[in-house]
């Protein structure tokens, strides 16, 4: 797998919360080859399965595995239609304002039934000279910013609507010492890391049966991965997202090293799970750094481990530069490496591995 090419094509599909089919069907492209079957369910997680290669005794059934990395993107949509044809901006997910001024954004107006015209525009603000001295001291709000299509208002009020997504745009950078920055590496990073456990599935063995599920609706409340558990019913989920690295005066407690995969602890997480995926790394020299987190992770787990009857739960997380932008930046090697530590946990967990999980 290309890593860099995976990230260059996945900065391109379009995939805001809740409106996931186009990449959600290009992830199915790449997993169908890696994968026994692969199927898009009706909130469009992508779940590929990887069935069990090696026996387990006495008849029993493979202990199902789920491991979850959303596809969804934070993005944002028009609100209101102003009468000189500049438009108003809602929110879909999180999406901080700061950093929307002289952005570069597409417009995806809907035509017809089911299509769509993308149209380029720009973020505009009041510029600081227009400002009074009490305003230039604040930050921007949304509701102050607004995007110009630089088309003629009766243009614009015919062919977009209210409702209509906007997305940023982030094309994938190539930087040096392998770094790379694009838009919606949070989290569609982490399913390029499952694509690399599966690629290494092929040449080893398990007795688990893999689910490779890219998630839906992460970024407005874990929708997706809450349904597709429900439907697996997993034994054992390991959730993979983002977590922040360290950046000029970060402290250092909240952020972890950029060029290593990072195990989280907490209460929402087995412990034993984590102690046995830390002593797989250790065992196969995958460097990994300790996240913490105080109660929920904000991640696909929260929901993971509490469904059905519970779902022993860990966290692996890449560690990203500008979360929630469009330059968020990684090392391309933590997805390499969280993909092989993934691989190898799955082909070395063993019959009796839940034996000890409450004891």
């Amino acid at each position: 797998m290309d890593i860099m090419n995976f990230l260059k094509e996945q900065a391109v599909q379009h995939g805001p919360s809740g409106h996931e089919y186009e990449v959600a069907a290009w992830f199915k492209k790449q997993f169908e080859p890696l994968c026994d079957s692969v199927t898009i369910d009706p909130l469009y997680n992508v779940i590929a399965l990887k069935k069990a290669t090696r026996p387990v005794s006495d008849g029993k059934r493979a202990p199902r595995v789920m491991l979850a990395a959303h596809q969804d993107e934070i993005a944002l949509m028009v609100a209101d239609i102003l009468p000189d044809g500049t438009l108003r901006m809602g929110e879909v997910g999180g999406v901080d304002p700061r950093i929307l001024p002289a952005s570069t954004v597409t417009v995806h107006a809907r035509q017809g039934k089911n299509g769509y015209e993308k149209l380029l525009g720009v973020v505009g603000a009041m510029p600081p000279h227009l400002l009074s001295d009490a305003d230039r001291q604040n930050n921007y709000k949304r509701e102050d910013l607004f995007v110009d299509l630089g088309l003629p208002a009766e243009e614009v009020t015919a062919r977009v609507h209210v409702g209509d997504l906007i997305t940023l745009n982030g094309p994938a950078r190539e930087l040096l010492n392998g770094r790379c920055a694009a838009k919606s590496m949070d989290d569609r990073a982490c399913g390029g890391a499952l694509l690399q456990a599966a690629e290494r599935l092929q040449t080893m063995t398990h007795i688990c049966d893999v689910y490779f599920v890219i998630t839906s609706q992460e970024e407005v409340g874990a929708q997706g991965a809450t349904s597709a558990a429900y439907g697996i019913d997993p034994d054992l989920g390991i959730a993979l997202d983002v977590t922040h690295a360290p950046l000029p005066s970060s402290r250092p407690d909240t952020t972890s090293p950029l060029n290593m995969p990072a195990l989280c602890c907490g209460p929402y997480l087995q412990p034993k799970v984590f102690a046995r995926i830390r002593d797989t790394a250790k065992a196969h020299s995958v460097e990994v750094s300790i996240d913490t987190a105080s109660r929920r992770t904000y991640t696909d787990g929260d929901a993971l481990q509490i469904v059905r009857a519970g779902v022993p739960t860990a966290l692996i997380s890449v560690p990203l530069k500008y979360m929630h932008t469009s330059v968020e930046l990684l090392d391309t090697n933590v997805i390499r490496e969280s993909g092989r530590l993934l691989a190898h946990f799955l082909s070395e967990l063993d019959e009796g591995w839940d034996n000890d999980l409450w004891s």
